[in-house]
């Protein structure tokens, strides 16, 4: 449940779009074509996000494991 909370926590710190595109590859199961034709932004321009989605996760969990 601690773990839970940390990923919410640091989900909500992201910015919507951010966000928004975490959820729908992640909790949605779409491709990054399909987030990109969705929300009518380039496939890089959903790689980018999901990279600072999932660098801020690592990072969370790491100060989480130093605790």
């Amino acid at each position: 449940a601690e773990v839970s909370n940390l990923i919410s926590q640091t989900l909500e710190r992201l910015p919507e779009k951010t966000r928004e595109i975490f959820r729908l590859n992640r909790q949605e199961g779409l491709k990054y074509r399909e987030i990109a034709i969705k929300l009518s932004i380039s496939e890089k321009t959903v790689e980018a996000n999901m990279g600072k989605a999932l660098k801020a996760l690592r990072n969370s969990m790491e100060r989480y494991e130093q605790e």
